[in-house]
């Protein structure tokens, strides 16, 4: 019998919390919060500009992590005196600021539900794949924790075990999803087989704000593109793609999410009907 990957995108999919954290009002809300503000880093283009976008390739393929890169970016033209005397408070501002954000990217509960019937299923094979920084890994594990639920993240020592979600992080495994290498250790390490199927629910960052020159829309486009062209080519043709991509409109995001979730559930129930014939 065919199996069938399921692989969900974190942020934008997954967790809706972690884009509204990024939106002007609440980001600037939090640099003051944190104390990043008393660094200059008080303006949601300065944090933008400044701080994130310089350093995302970086940080979203090492395991330096984002609370080190901020520290490193927002320090870097400081003279020695000044590390000595406002390292540390920079640092701790940072911890805040990050802890913040991974408290406000939880796993949205409408999504929950699925999730649940998902796991333990003995012809799924759920991932959860994401561009991420370091901290990520953990943070996410938490979550399937406080639901009861085993995860493994990538790279494993060996193939993981049954009855888990994996954990595909671009930190972890040093390369985006739209390369190559990300989807092989994807296959290698989930178990998956030439008689599977994939399907990946994503955004490809259409969700994201626009300050975050990861969500523009030409990147989006390019990235679906691209990200299909590697899952086909990786897991031998048997791919299939279903775009979790919101309207915008605040007054109905979670009727909007809702509908969307619904959907995939049913289309994820008739793949599973599907596959329940003898693959030949």
């Amino acid at each position: 019998m065919s199996g069938l990957t399921i692989v969900f995108d974190y942020s934008g999919t997954l967790s809706l919390e972690a884009v509204a954290f990024a939106k002007n009002d609440a980001l600037e809300r939090q640099l003051h919060l944190s104390g990043l503000a008393d660094f200059g880093v008080a303006s949601p283009e300065i944090f933008w500009n400044s701080v994130v976008n310089p350093t995302w390739e970086k940080g979203s393929r090492s395991p330096i992590g984002y609370r080190r890169l901020m520290v490193d970016k927002i320090s870097e033209e400081w003279t020695a005196s000044r590390k000595d005397t406002s390292l540390a408070a920079l640092d701790k501002a940072a911890g805040i600021f990050v802890g913040q954000y991974f408290s406000h990217s939880r796993i949205d509960p409408l999504w929950r539900p699925l999730l649940r019937e998902l796991y333990n299923h003995p012809l799924i094979t759920p991932v959860v794949a994401t561009d991420h920084y370091a901290e990520a890994t953990e943070a996410i594990k938490g979550q399937f924790q406080d639901m009861q639920m085993q995860t493994v993240s990538l790279p494993a020592g060996a193939t993981g075990p049954g009855g888990c979600f994996f954990i595909a992080n671009s930190a972890d495994l040093g390369h985006h999803k739209d390369q190559e290498g990300f989807w092989v250790r994807v296959r290698e390490q989930t178990g998956w087989t030439p008689g599977d199927r994939l399907l990946l629910v994503d955004d490809f960052g259409a969700n994201e704000v626009a300050g975050d020159h990861y969500g523009q829309e030409a990147r989006v486009a390019a990235r679906r593109q691209r990200t299909m062209e590697l899952l086909t080519k990786v897991f031998a043709g048997r791919v299939e793609v279903m775009p979790f991509i919101l309207s915008g409109d605040e007054t109905n995001r979670n009727g909007e999410a809702h509908l969307l979730i619904g959907q995939i559930a049913v289309k994820i129930r008739e793949s599973l009907r599907e596959g329940v014939r003898p693959h030949v």
